[in-house]
């Protein structure tokens, strides 16, 4: 029985370092190709990191202080808020798309092999080798595609600032909605307190009315008045402390830190906010029309779309790519070649309709981008005149009721407290709950208006905190505030 090596037997002199010097080259060749080609991919395929989850979700940062300022809740970072990391996995899924895309057009290395056992037919040269193995190295490169590749990198390229615009987009609703739920918070601490007020005026007058019926001065029916009144309230105001825990919840949720609840809330001065300037309704709707981040996204999307269509379009036309192959064989053949290089040419005569499905396709998603982008620019045209009417209607009507609230409120006040004083009132009556409830409706008021140029300032892409707060806002955005950057994102 013959002895039988696993990766060939021994071969004349001088065969194998004739066949291994054109193989040596080609591997030369290949790792100088790939290495060159491929440096840039590789950063190129460098991505940010994902955003922080683990095996429960979404990792919890740290939770809401307990005393939380205005100014905190417009610098609080918001990566871990669901709605932006719903928006940043997006965002990293159209990066990846469009690495992959531009990875069909940089070079492909293959190495193959294979172990095989023959055994030689009477015609063959080495009817005495058994062994058949093969090592293989291959270099391919896409070369020249009439700019198909081209208009699909384009495409993907678009995507990409499409989700990034998105990103920054969902971030700055995001940072609307966690105002909105501050103000909430504001708003039920001060209906409550205002209801406590109210309850224990009910309260004493109840107690009162009791008091004098032991004596005979007062009917059950006027006991039952004073008793209804007193459990309304009551009613009211438990309903309202409810709403002080569920506002506060709500808030804490949209920060995405659900861990605490904050306690104590900075009610912010924005009183200036009556006496801005508020922008012509064609100014505004000109200036959203450019500025908008969700239909600039959709702009890019519609670029994108045009791009998938020139693709598409030339669909059937041919590519021209060069490839180098370099091998090793343990059996000699008369085709088994140790070196190739070679430009190839691939002319696609019949596809079974795939041209024409791409390009249905392609039309379809640019016709359903033009539609979403006339839905949008609807919206910001009936949006931006609403808001411009609403900011009129609080700084004027708005202001004026508010201001006549307070006069009253105050003046009722001087009289409870004259006729206290004078003997001729038992107590200062509803004039402290009169008061409590002209500073509610003022803070109903002043923080609708607030919302407003919010919503002006998220339309028109401008920084929150600069449009709520002036020159203070403008500091807080530069020393960190929402913006997104290409590096950030």
């Amino acid at each position: 029985m013959s002895n039988r090596q696993l990766f060939g037997t021994n071969r004349p002199a001088g065969r194998p370092g004739d066949r291994s010097r054109p193989i040596a080259v080609a591997s030369v060749v290949a790792c100088l190709l790939v290495g060159s080609a491929l440096s840039g991919a590789i950063a190129a395929d460098t991505v940010p990191p994902p955003p922080p989850v683990d095996e429960q979700g979404l990792v919890s940062p740290e939770p809401l202080p307990d005393s939380f300022t205005f100014e905190q809740m417009l610098a609080l970072p918001l990566d871990n808020q669901y709605g932006v990391v719903g928006a940043r996995a997006r965002y990293e899924r159209r990066r990846a798309e469009q690495q992959m895309i531009r990875s069909s057009n940089r070079p492909q290395v293959t190495v193959d092999g294979r172990l095989r056992y023959i055994e030689p037919g009477a015609l063959a040269v080495e009817n005495d080798q058994h062994d058949d193995h093969r090592a293989g190295l291959s270099l391919r490169q896409k070369l020249f595609d009439f700019g198909r590749q081209q208009d699909r990198e384009d495409a993907a390229e678009s995507r990409l600032v499409g989700a990034r615009l998105s990103l920054m987009d969902e971030q700055k609703r995001q940072r609307l909605a966690l105002l909105r739920a501050y103000f909430d918070v504001l708003l039920a601490d001060q209906r409550y307190q205002a209801l406590n007020e109210r309850m224990a005026i009910l309260f004493i007058r109840y107690d009162r009315a009791r008091d004098r019926r032991e004596l005979g001065q007062t009917s059950d029916y006027d006991i039952a008045v004073f008793e209804r009144d007193y459990q309304a309230v009551m009613l009211q105001r438990a309903r309202a402390d409810a709403d002080r825990r569920l506002t506060r919840r709500h808030l804490a949720e949209i920060a995405g830190r659900p861990g605490q609840l904050p306690r104590e809330l900075e009610a912010p001065d924005l009183d200036p906010l009556f006496e801005r300037e508020v922008p012509a309704v064609g100014d505004l709707i000109e200036t959203a029309i450019d500025e908008d981040l969700a239909l600039n996204a959709l702009r890019h999307l519609h670029d994108g779309s045009k791009s998938d269509l020139a693709a598409a379009r030339s669909g059937n036309l041919p590519s021209v790519h060069g490839e180098i192959n370099a091998d090793y064989y343990t059996r000699e053949g008369a085709t088994r070649d140790p070196f190739r290089a070679g430009v190839y040419l691939e002319f696609p005569l019949f596809r079974g309709g795939a041209r024409n499905a791409e390009i249905a396709a392609a039309q379809a998603e640019r016709m359903d981008v033009v539609a979403r982008m006339a839905e949008r620019e609807a919206d910001i045209r009936r949006y931006a005149t609403e808001l411009v009417e609403m900011i009129r209607v609080n700084q004027s009507i708005g202001q004026q009721r508010i201001d006549a609230l307070d006069n009253y409120a105050e003046l009722n006040f001087m009289r409870n407290q004259t006729l206290y004083q004078m003997e001729k009132a038992a107590d200062l009556g509803d004039a402290m709950a009169e008061m409590s409830m002209a500073k509610l409706e003022r803070m109903q008021t002043t923080y609708a208006l607030a919302m407003r140029w919010a919503e002006l300032a998220l339309l028109t892409d401008q920084p929150l905190a600069a449009v709520l707060m002036g020159q203070a806002g403008r500091e807080l955005d530069e020393n960190g505030g929402e913006t997104i950057t290409e590096e950030t994102s």
